[in-house]
């Protein structure tokens, strides 16, 4: 819960940084936006290629949940 908070607030950080950056036209400010697109790409490339590679696995997790 505490992680999932951090990362909350983190985020709006980013994002009000993201915002301000583009009313003020500093493109500094809007850096950290779009590092944390990349790495969110290529985290969700990550996990759709491990879903392709091993669908039987994933299958078998579901049916423990």
């Amino acid at each position: 819960m505490c992680i999932a908070t951090a990362i909350s607030l983190l985020m709006i950080l980013i994002c009000a940084m993201a915002t301000y950056g583009a009313y003020k036209q500093h493109a500094a400010w809007i850096i950290p936006f779009f590092c944390y697109q990349i790495f969110d790409f290529a985290l969700n490339t990550l996990v759709a290629i491990s879903v392709l590679v091993y669908p039987s696995t994933i299958q078998d997790y579901l049916r423990q949940l």
